[in-house]
This record gives structure tokens, C-alpha cells and sequence, in this order.
């Protein structure tokens, strides 16, 4: 693993995701390409002016601030995962989340990328979660998708001892060992290999799934897709591999 890419937005929801950045990173030597898109806030022109009629107001102002503090928190993060022993890379830009992750992903040629996801218990998780989802279903490289508290803490202990593959019907044992064999190596962890139907009864501190394209309505609505089903109901990270063009 060479690039780690790690989206984020400065919430809670990444707190987790950022130990898990730190877990991976030192294992693997993976440098930390750290990612921040910026929402612009549209200046409200209701605001009054500071300087006459050519000044553009105090809401272009506290846009400028925003943007400004959203780069110096960048900074302060990266300079952060330096003095813990990591490599890092940040990037700041401005654009829809899942589509400039997914760019930057390419540009930086990411191995894989760390994402949190909250419990998506009211609709603005569920809004900030579509983009977790978006980018597990459309990234090119494995996704990391780690499960967070109300407080943005781990569900689980940050560590990986037990490594439990999520057999589907279409996987072969070579694509188990092709995507798990680093993975063991690094951490030393125990694999084991069960259907998906099976996961509940196992203690797992990592799931990896593979995910297959479905082919229309009719295959989603016979066939429910078993990684959305995971990654919805797991309280440990779920790592997602996609099926190879």
C-alpha cells in the first residue's frame, strides 16, 4: 500500500476514521493523503456593508474567514498525523464531496480510502452518509468504511486480530487470497472465511466484502445488495473491495 486517502470534514464522524487512518498508515508505511472539500457559503447580500455601496459585505467577509479557517484546519490535522511518525500529503479543494473524493482518489492513485460513517439515525446523517455510500459504490480502489458513535468515537477497539471475509456466492478462494494475504501479513490477524449469512456469528474486528455490480431494478429487487446490508448493521469497519473491470 502506497497512498492512504482520508476524506475530511473536521465532524465527529471522522474521529474514528482518523485512528484507523493512524492503524493503517503505521502498518502498511502508506503515505496520508489528506483531503478537505470545502462547501462555499453563498454570501448573503442582506448583510449590511462595511464600506459603502462597492464593498461586498459581511457575508462575503465571513465566507472568506471560513474558507480561510477550512485550510488552516487542514494544515493543523496534517501537521498533527506528522508528529505521530506518518507521512502526509493534504489537499484542499472545493467541489461535491463524493465527486472530488472520487477525483482526488484517481490523482493520487489512492490504495485506499478511510471514510467514518454515522449511525444515520435522522435525515441529515443519512444526507452526509449518501456520500460514504456513494463513493463505497463508485471508487475504483477499496474503501475503508468505519462505524462511529454519536461522538464520532469507535464502536470497537482500533486493532485487527480476527479478519472474517464475507463469502458470496460468486467469489473465489483466489480473490479471498488476493485481497487478504497483505492484510494478514500486516497485522498478523487470523482470517477466517464465512458466507454472509453466517457473519453474526462470529467476532470479527475487520468484515471484507467484494462488491458486485447489479444489473437493474429487477436484480436489486430479487438479489438485496449483501455490502449495503453490512456496512448498514456492522459495529466494526467494513473494507470493500470492488469487482474488477
Amino acid at each position: 500500500m502506497t497512498n492512504l486517502l482520508f476524506p475530511t470534514d473536521f465532524s465527529t464522524n471522522t474521529i474514528a476514521a482518523q485512528e484507523w487512518v493512524r492503524l493503517f498508515a503505521h502498518k502498511t508505511g502508506a503515505t496520508v493523503i489528506l483531503l478537505h472539500v470545502y462547501q462555499p457559503m453563498v454570501p448573503d447580500t442582506t448583510f449590511p456593508t462595511v464600506g459603502g455601496i462597492s464593498d461586498p459585505g459581511l457575508g462575503a467577509v465571513a465566507a472568506v474567514e471560513l474558507e480561510d479557517l477550512s485550510r488552516q484546519r487542514l494544515n493543523e490535522l496534517a501537521n498533527t498525523l506528522r508528529a505521530d511518525g506518518l507521512s502526509v500529503e493534504a489537499d484542499w479543494r472545493i467541489g461535491l464531496v463524493d465527486d472530488s473524493i472520487l477525483e482526488a482518489a484517481r490523482e493520487h492513485s489512492a490504495d485506499l480510502i478511510v471514510m467514518g460513517r454515522s449511525d444515520l439515525s435522522t435525515f441529515f446523517d443519512r444526507l452526509a452518509g449518501s456520500a460514504v455510500s456513494d463513493v463505497a459504490s463508485e471508487a475504483r480502489c477499496p474503501v475503508l468504511i468505519v462505524p462511529t458513535t454519536d461522538q464520532g468515537e469507535a464502536i470497537r477497539p482500533v486493532q485487527v486480530r480476527t479478519i472474517v471475509y464475507a463469502m458470496q456466492p460468486q467469489t473465489t478462494r483466489a480473490r479471498v487470497e488476493d485481497q487478504t494475504e497483505s492484510l494478514v501479513d500486516a497485522f498478523g490477524a487470523e482470517l477466517l472465511i464465512v458466507t454472509d449469512d453466517k457473519l453474526d456469528t462470529v467476532h470479527a474486528d475487520l468484515f471484507v466484502i467484494q462488491l458486485y455490480q447489479q444489473g437493474g431494478f429487477l436484480d436489486k429487487l430479487l438479489h438485496p445488495n449483501p455490502v449495503a446490508s453490512l456496512i448498514e448493521k456492522s459495529d466494526v469497519p467494513v473494507l470493500v473491495y470492488h469487482q474488477p473491470e
